[in-house]
């Protein structure tokens, strides 16, 4: 009798060890990573575009990487939300990731070293772990690469993947599957600009790939070119028309065509009471922009500046239509007025460094780019600060004679 309040202790004591494991719905973990409301979620999901992202997260919640190791929540041992000491290893509702741990790939003090958590962040391969030098090392295939960025991809370990496929395009830069699969990895990490680059190279490979032209689409909508967008989808419904995000990408954009329409017209009532109003003016630049109606949209920007000459943000957008046009030194000198107008405009400065690369001025696209990351990141905008150093990274690589 003696012995049984002991053995009580023991199994509470073991009872209270147990792990807690409570998680949320993969849903209501992308909402709060977004810092979307509910209804924006619903809309996106009957758009089609976040069901991958949906499943990097069931995926991660299933092998328990989520956990209260790397919630946003946990300090010092501690739950800020239940006030009370947790394990590493347990999960509640209230799990939010923290933003270093996004992408993270194994769960916190598992047997594998520490330096592997953040391989997502810092390299490709387990490099030195167990003592092996480089030249011990088997090389691997581009085949054997292109195989670990697809796994990568479908794991949500989006980084890795991007390194995955870039060494493979190092070696064949035509490689269209690897060019594919790095454009969907630049979308899902946000960086729109360099996706639509790296689809268009593939589309100059493979011109009749549906799938492509569906997430050339996906990629033009993020930038707000929807003329563009909808040509896109057109293109792709053409090559197969059974593909239902190609449609649902559509009618998107013909909802959003038609929103910026009806907006058109109520700035042009309003420009024949005040005509000379440089803020309807640049609004009415910006619509037409969206709808791929480059001569009224430069037309409407210029008589903004006319009106508003300090207006940073339409030198930039006339610089974007000058560009795009091929007027690159006049392009250049509305970047400049840009950023003269308004220095912390990293906009405008990585379209400066486009500019220069252009007119085959690395150093000053260096520069440029630079200038563009560092602001960006000041923003807390990483997306687009690794898009510009990525840029910078490519110019290195070329003075370096690959």
């Amino acid at each position: 009798m003696k012995n049984r309040p002991a053995k009580n202790m023991i199994s509470k004591k073991q009872t209270s060890n147990l792990p807690e494991w409570n998680p949320p719905a993969p849903s209501t973990v992308y909402i709060k990573i977004k810092n979307i409301p509910y209804e924006t979620f619903k809309a996106r999901l009957n758009e089609g575009l976040v069901t991958t992202e949906l499943d990097q997260i069931r995926y991660r919640l299933e092998r328990r990487i989520y956990c209260c190791g790397v919630c946003s929540k946990y300090v010092n041992e501690y739950c800020v939300i239940t006030n009370r000491k947790v394990e590493p290893g347990w999960i509640c509702k209230a799990f939010v990731p923290k933003e270093e741990f996004i992408y993270l790939d194994i769960r916190p003090g598992s047997e594998i070293s520490p330096e592997y958590r953040y391989l997502s962040e810092t390299g490709l391969r387990k490099n030195n772990l167990e003592g092996e030098t480089p030249e011990e090392s088997n090389p691997k295939s581009s085949e054997s690469f292109y195989d670990d960025g697809v796994n990568l991809y479908r794991q949500g370990r989006l980084r890795l993947a991007l390194e995955a496929f870039d060494t493979v395009l190092s070696e064949n830069p035509k490689n269209f599957p690897a060019l594919f699969h790095k454009g969907n990895t630049l979308l899902k990490l946000k960086r729109y600009d360099e996706a639509l680059e790296t689809f268009k190279c593939a589309s100059r490979i493979n011109p009749d790939h549906p799938g492509l032209w569906t997430n050339i689409g996906f990629a033009l909508v993020k930038l707000e070119r929807f003329r563009q967008a909808l040509e896109a989808f057109e293109k792709s419904i053409s090559l197969n028309p059974v593909q239902k995000n190609a449609w649902e990408g559509k009618d998107t954009v013909l909802f959003r065509m038609l929103r910026c329409e009806e907006k058109l017209k109520e700035f042009e009532k309003a420009l024949e009471e005040k005509p000379d109003n440089a803020s309807i003016w640049f609004e009415k630049g910006k619509l037409h922009l969206k709808l791929g109606e480059v001569e009224e949209s430069r037309e409407a920007f210029e008589k903004a500046l006319e009106e508003r000459p300090e207006n940073a943000e339409a030198w930039h957008l006339r610089g974007k239509i000058l560009f795009e046009t091929g007027s690159e030194k006049e392009a250049l000198h509305a970047f400049e007025k840009a950023t003269r107008k308004k220095p912390d405009f990293p906009e405008a400065w990585y379209e400066k460094g486009r500019i220069f690369l252009r007119l085959r001025n690395p150093k000053g696209a260096e520069n440029a780019f630079k200038i563009a990351a560092d602001l960006w990141e000041s923003k807390g905008l990483k997306a687009n600060a690794e898009t510009a150093r990525s840029r910078i990274k490519r110019l290195a690589t070329d003075k370096a004679g690959f």
